[in-house]
């Protein structure tokens, strides 16, 4: 049997281990698996974090309901700076409507 092979020369698949990588790092540098900061985090990793905490937080899950829009709002001001890419959350805030009618075009 050959062995996987790690590395990848398709840029979507390399795009793809990035985010997976990187999407839990936060701006301020306390997040993991490298306590990456700021513009050291690819920008897909810093758009996928939001992506993902704005989705997470909005859907209803088997152990949670979904928060609404006032709260999330008031997460990423919150978290503006510190986990969040501060550009990428005031493009967030100030396209709110837009991002919450995408969302709901997508029901769980």
């Amino acid at each position: 049997m050959v062995a996987p092979k790690r590395k990848s020369d398709n840029p979507i698949l390399r795009l793809g281990a990035t985010i997976a990588h990187q999407h839990h790092e936060h701006w301020d540098g306390s997040g993991y698996p490298n306590g990456l900061q700021g513009n050291q985090i690819h920008i897909a990793g810093r758009i996928s974090a939001v992506a993902d905490v704005f989705d997470a937080l909005g859907s209803d899950r088997c152990y949670k309901k979904a928060w609404p829009i006032d709260a999330i709002v008031d997460l990423f001001k919150q978290h503006r700076s510190t986990q969040f890419d501060p550009q990428l959350v005031d493009l967030l805030l100030e396209n709110i409507d837009q991002f919450n009618e995408i969302r709901y075009q997508f029901p769980d």
